[in-house]
């Protein structure tokens, strides 16, 4: 029993030695496949609508750094960015734009003056004053939040153009007064909306089309002025950013005048002007982007009371310029490589690549099993035991 422990202790450290080496693989393949693997712990995308600009920084960030990658400049189409989804199904970056009442769309990873993949704008697309959006990834759909005509028109994901909305919901039975966030429940079909003039956030279905009034609404008496809405699946909890420089946690069915089960408020948290969240459900944190204060605030998910941040991002390195929309990203982030950088190789010669490396890794592990066959045996028999015996030449027993 010791030797059988001591050879699987003694395999899961031979496993861990090659772990580093099968990653080296999968980051060759995806170089000549014009690709650059970043194993990072994540991205923080923010929207900085006094530039324009989309400024990008590594997940944990903090004090006055400057950004890793900057969206601006002419080409972008870029106009008082208040909004974005990182959208990693499809390696999107996505943005409304209040200026222009605009949604543009571009390559996750872009940098500098680079325009749009896709633009959705014009008099048919019904939008005004677009001040938030939502991504359902399930169902490819686009929620936007129209703050002076009190709406909410969706979109296709892949959009494009001067298109008019696949549903609108609108008018007096919805309740709707001056929305400005929306976050969507793929998880429970439903969709919620911030209505910063009426303090309540509503629950609708996601489908929901037309003159149709609410499914319920949080309206707590301490919540005032909702500017943004993240929907938490995941804890099954509602996370509202409002202008009274307050973070506001309810259940996701919560309903009426309920207290919320935590409040981010006071001196020590450094929200000032919150305007946009972010739920990090993986690494358990919260992001704020603090228009009032050009900062960008993290605090553990559950925080609660007068709370100091984790982290700030803050300075004038780091571009921020009324921040407005925050989005997070966690895990690897695949970029194109510049052209100056290491060329990428065609299909053909990526397929030749990837032979070369299965062969080499099958010539690998034949020699691993048959050095671990000899193992086995000289443990099982001993060095003294391995001889003919009297019957049939086999080993004694």
């Amino acid at each position: 029993m010791r030797k059988a422990a001591y050879n699987s202790t003694k395999g899961r450290r031979k496993m861990a030695t090659r772990f580093p080496g099968l990653l080296s693989v999968f980051a060759v393949i995806l170089l000549c496949a014009g690709v650059t693997p970043s194993f990072a712990q994540g991205e923080l995308y923010v929207a900085n609508a006094g530039t324009p600009s989309i400024t990008v920084y590594p997940r944990t960030t903090n004090g006055n750094v400057a950004p890793i990658r900057t969206l601006s400049g002419a080409a972008t189409g870029l106009n008082s960015p208040y909004d974005l989804v990182a959208d990693t199904v499809n390696n999107e970056l996505i943005v409304v734009n209040y200026g222009n009442a605009s949604i543009t769309v571009y390559p996750l990873t872009a940098n500098g003056n680079v325009a749009p993949l896709r633009t959705i704008a014009g008099a048919a697309t019904g939008m005004s004053s677009p001040m938030s959006l939502a991504l359902d990834a399930v169902n490819n759909e686009l929620f936007v939040v129209n703050s002076s005509t009190s709406s909410i028109t969706v979109f296709a994901r892949t959009a494009s153009g001067d298109v008019a909305p696949l549903r609108t919901l609108a008018g007096g039975s919805t309740s709707l007064d001056f929305p400005n966030g929306v976050g969507v429940d793929a998880v429970n079909s439903e969709i919620f909306v911030a209505n910063f003039l009426n303090n309540v956030v509503y629950a609708y279905a996601r489908t929901a089309n037309g003159n149709v009034p609410p499914l319920r609404g949080v309206n707590s008496v301490s919540m005032v002025s909702p500017w943004r809405v993240a929907v938490d699946t995941v804890n099954n909890e509602l996370v509202i950013a409002g202008g009274g420089g307050s973070v506001w946690v309810f259940a996701r069915t919560a309903s009426g005048d309920v207290a919320p089960l935590r409040t981010l408020s006071g001196a020590a948290t450094g929200l000032s002007s919150p305007f946009g969240v972010a739920v990090d459900t993986l690494n358990n944190e919260l992001a704020v982007a603090n228009s009032g204060g050009n900062s960008v605030t993290a605090y553990a998910r559950t925080a609660n009371g007068n709370v100091a941040p984790l982290r700030t991002l803050a300075g004038a390195a780091t571009g921020l310029n009324s921040p407005y929309g925050v989005a997070i990203t966690t895990g690897i982030v695949l970029a194109s490589p510049p052209a100056a950088d290491i060329p990428a190789l065609g299909a053909g010669g990526l397929a030749v690549l990837v032979l070369i490396l299965a062969a080499l890794g099958m010539l690998a592990m034949r020699r691993m099993n048959s050095q671990g066959v000899a193992s086995r045996s000289a443990n099982l028999y001993g060095p003294t035991q391995l001889r003919a015996g009297a019957r049939g030449g086999q080993p004694d027993r």
